[in-house]
Formats: structure tokens, C-alpha cells, sequence
């Protein structure tokens, strides 16, 4: 746990919180676990009117099988399309430049997503090599909701995440 919290304190620089674990789930599809999530964050973390309201907080995802990148971003699309006050252009913009970031994940692999809502950024991960960021006004609180909103697509993994389940 310590090699977690030395690589999330290495990509925040010198004001880096002190991560912790906060919870941690299955997201499941029929009988099949496709990956466990992991949410680190500094303290809890706070929702403010659904949304995360950390300065910093990171979702590790361990997959247990074999997603292609354009399942997983084809995924992330319909999820923010569906629940994300963002404008579908500005959602067709993201998902295209997710496409050049997000890797296929094969069983096994370590990827990781850090939030900064503050900068406005997200940062990509494959095990602790950056993939890639995204910087833009909206994209950090539209994925997040990916997880965390209230109508989120797996409810049980949300609850995992935030400790209450």
C-alpha cells in the first residue's frame, strides 16, 4: 500500500495529500467481474451536490479481463451522454480524445485515473507509466459521474467506493 501512496504523492508534487483507501469494488456485467475499482483519496471524499468536491482523489482499476479500449470508451460515452450535464459536442470531443489515450486492458492490468477538479484536469495511467491527460472546463466532473453520480450505472460498485456499502 505504501508503493501506491508514494506514486500518487509522486504525480501531485509537493503539495500532495496523504492518500488513503476509501473503498473498493467489483463492477460486474451478468455473472462476469470485469475489473476491480479502487478510490484513493485525501480524507473522505465529499460529495457536493453529486459531484466530488476533493481537490485531488485517484480510481485505480485492476482488470480481471481481457476490455478492448473502444469498449471502455464507447462505455465512458454512453454513460456521460446519459448522466452528464456537459453538451453532447463537448462529450463527442472528450470521447475522441480518449481515444488517444485509453489502452486496451488486458487481465491483470494496473490503470489508473487521477482527478484534479481544480485544474480541470485528469490524468491517465497504465500501471505508473502516464498515458495521457485531459485538461477542459466540465470533463473532470462529467467522468467522474461515471462512478459517483447518484443515477450511475452500477449504484453497488459507487457505494463500494465511498465506503457505505
Amino acid at each position: 500500500m505504501q508503493a501506491i501512496k508514494d506514486f500518487l504523492t509522486s504525480q501531485m508534487g509537493n503539495d500532495s495529500p496523504d492518500w488513503q483507501q476509501q473503498g473498493s469494488g467489483l463492477l460486474t456485467w451478468s455473472v462476469f467481474s470485469i475489473y476491480r475499482a479502487t478510490l484513493w483519496t485525501a480524507g473522505t471524499l465529499e460529495l457536493h451536490e453529486n459531484q466530488p468536491g476533493n481537490t485531488a482523489f485517484a480510481l485505480q482499476f485492476e482488470y480481471l479481463r481481457n476490455v478492448s479500449a473502444d469498449y471502455i470508451i464507447d462505455a465512458s460515452q454512453r454513460e456521460m451522454l446519459r448522466i452528464a450535464s456537459a453538451a453532447d459536442t463537448a462529450i463527442a470531443q472528450w470521447t475522441d480524445q480518449l481515444r488517444t489515450i485509453i489502452p486496451d486492458a488486458g487481465r491483470g492490468d494496473l490503470l489508473w485515473i487521477l482527478f484534479l477538479p481544480e485544474q480541470q484536469e485528469v490524468r491517465f495511467y497504465n500501471d505508473e507509466q502516464l498515458l495521457g491527460s485531459m485538461v477542459s472546463s466540465g470533463f473532470p466532473r462529467a467522468f467522474a459521474d461515471i462512478w459517483f453520480h447518484q443515477q450511475c450505472h452500477s449504484p453497488r460498485l459507487r457505494n463500494q467506493l465511498l465506503g457505505e456499502a
